[in-house]
């Protein structure tokens, strides 16, 4: 019996799913390296990664597409076609675009995500999306679920000199955008029950920002 109740325990393990949503995915050289890496960590040696990518230019969906082709079945078993999420104040815009067609991508599901990845959005879109990501951050995440951030921003309203000559070419290509102030994300953060948990600096003035969902 000892035998049985092992195989039991197996199964149960095989059975972990980590739910990954990453918007603004860009041509999906993030997604590919996320799971590849995600893939080679013993926590995650028996757990089913589903990894979402979203981006709402559909050059770069269908650059994502490629990417998934080509890459190894283990990883293709992983991936979801890649769709449009488009964010504004209440959250995801197009919800009719949001997961059409597939069966595990319920665009009405709450708290069933694990993680979300944000890279090098915020500052090249509408405060407005800023705000929705937070939105479908604390929709969708489950309690204690991680949204991770990237992306150069300015604290105390200072920055190195090459960020803020980079805010003046942002705005200067759409008056919506710039370099935001850390602080007014936290505090979008903090409105929307994240919390911010870590922030590391990275290559070329960058900062990884790692929010978790504080448990309601």
């Amino acid at each position: 019996s000892n035998n049985n109740n092992n195989t039991n325990n197996n199964e149960n393990e095989v059975q972990t799913t980590f739910k990954v949503l990453e918007i603004a995915a860009g041509v999906g050289v993030h997604t590919l390296h996320f799971i590849t890496e995600m893939q080679k960590l013993d926590t995650m040696k028996n757990t089913k990664i589903t990894w979402i990518p979203t981006d709402p230019d559909e050059t770069s969906r269908m650059a994502i597409q490629e990417r998934i082709k080509s890459s190894s079945d283990e990883i293709q078993q992983c991936i979801h076609s890649p769709f449009s999420l488009l964010l504004g104040n209440e959250g995801i815009l197009n919800k009719e675009e949001y997961g059409a067609g597939d069966v595990d991508v319920d665009v009405e599901e709450e708290n069933q995500i694990d993680l979300i990845t944000c890279i090098n959005m915020i500052h090249i879109s509408p405060w407005e999306a800023t705000i929705g990501l937070f939105t479908v951050a604390s929709q969708k995440l489950k309690d204690d679920g991680i949204l991770y951030c990237y992306g150069p921003y300015k604290v105390g309203g200072q920055a190195v000199e090459s960020n803020l000559n980079f805010d003046v070419s942002l705005k200067s290509r759409n008056s919506s955008w710039g370099i935001r102030d850390l602080e007014s994300v936290v505090a979008l953060a903090e409105e929307s029950g994240m919390k911010l948990e870590e922030t590391i600096e990275m290559p070329a003035n960058n900062l990884s920002l790692i929010f978790r969902r504080v448990q309601k």
